[in-house]
């Protein structure tokens, strides 16, 4: 019999969890600064724009808001939201574990959270027209700011699901 907590099963649970918490808290961190400093929201509806591009060969658009609208964008970018928090997550806890033999801290979160900028930076601003690191924007600081503030916050939720996830995984073998 398997071995639940060191199987890919509760590898892609954890994953899960953790991706779902550190996307929600970078995304609670979004809405605080919408509500105080009155940015204006994400637009996910592009992002699901973008990615249903993909099925027909469409990956870079210049840019992305001239091209027509399809249908379940929303749902589309949300989904693909939370699903590329979920791949971070796995890919930090592997790489933490495996590589560094460690588990998560706040540090070795943020850190990696910051990491990751290079996938919006790289892929996928210049691929929605934006640019490298949104130079294309009209307030390309703004936006690299913005980029770096949410993406710390979703270290910091990186760091809250696993450890959220290792005291619940430690109450439920207390309780066996």
């Amino acid at each position: 019999m398997m071995d639940l907590p060191n199987s890919y099963a509760a590898l892609a649970i954890e994953s899960i969890v953790v991706g779902s918490i550190a996307t929600l808290v970078a995304d609670l961190w979004l809405r605080l600064l919408q509500a105080v400093v009155g940015i204006p929201p994400a637009n996910w509806g592009l992002v699901g724009r973008w990615v249903a591009g993909f099925s027909r060969g469409a990956f870079v658009h210049r840019p992305i808001t001239a091209t027509p609208a399809v249908r379940g964008e929303l749902a589309i970018g949300w989904t693909f939201h939370y699903a590329v928090g979920i791949a971070y997550a796995a890919l930090y806890l592997v790489s933490l574990r495996s590589i560094f033999g460690s588990e998560p801290s706040l540090l070795s979160a943020v850190a990696f959270g910051l990491i990751v900028l290079v996938a919006p930076w790289f892929v996928m601003q210049p691929a929605l027209g934006l640019g490298f690191m949104a130079a294309h924007t009209p307030k390309p600081t703004a936006v690299r700011t913005l980029n770096i503030s949410v993406h710390t916050w979703f270290g910091v939720g990186l760091y809250l699901g696993a450890t959220a996830w290792l005291m619940g995984m430690r109450s439920i073998t207390n309780a066996i």
